[in-house]
């Protein structure tokens, strides 16, 4: 997939269109080959701070190192917003967790909930004629009692349009 640069808009697969159709930059072609793996997802050719962080035997980054690395994030643009989000597969089936299919899962009460979930509203705009919003907002439940909690979980993920 290919995105532009300056709005993050997803650019259109035929390669005749130069520019983007959102905000009018030019997309740069040159380069239009994504190197694949033998499943056909792109390969990462750099690897990210987190990536670099030490870990604990259980696989576990230490409190100290996760705290000073959520310092250091910048607020993405749009663009990288676009850009980092991987969609699911129309064909896709079972749980998510495992992949590197993008999903944001939020819990807590409902104050908590309508407030953060303002962080994440750029991702209705991902919504267009080849990708769909998957949204999931519901009071949540204990698993003993079957009684409702007051409180919610708010579940958004992108999947390929089928």
């Amino acid at each position: 997939m290919e995105f532009c640069d300056n709005c993050g808009t997803l650019a259109p697969a035929n390669k005749d269109i130069t520019q983007c159709q959102q905000c009018g930059a030019s997309f740069d072609r040159s380069t239009t080959e994504t190197p694949q793996t033998d499943g056909g997802t792109p390969t990462q050719t750099s690897s990210t701070e987190l990536e670099e962080l030490p870990t604990t035997s259980s696989g576990s980054v230490k409190k100290a190192d996760a705290m000073e690395w959520l310092e250091n994030r910048n607020r993405p643009s749009s663009a990288e917003l676009r850009r980092a989000t991987l969609e699911k597969p129309t064909d896709f089936t079972g749980s998510t967790f495992p992949t590197d299919i993008s999903t944001i899962r939020l819990t807590g009460d409902p104050q908590f909930i309508e407030t953060i979930a303002g962080l994440f509203s750029w991702i209705v705009d991902m919504e267009d004629y080849s990708r769909r919003i998957e949204i999931n907002l519901k009071e949540t439940e204990d698993k003993e009692t079957g009684e409702q909690t007051g409180n919610y979980a708010l579940y958004l993920s992108v999947a390929e349009r089928g």
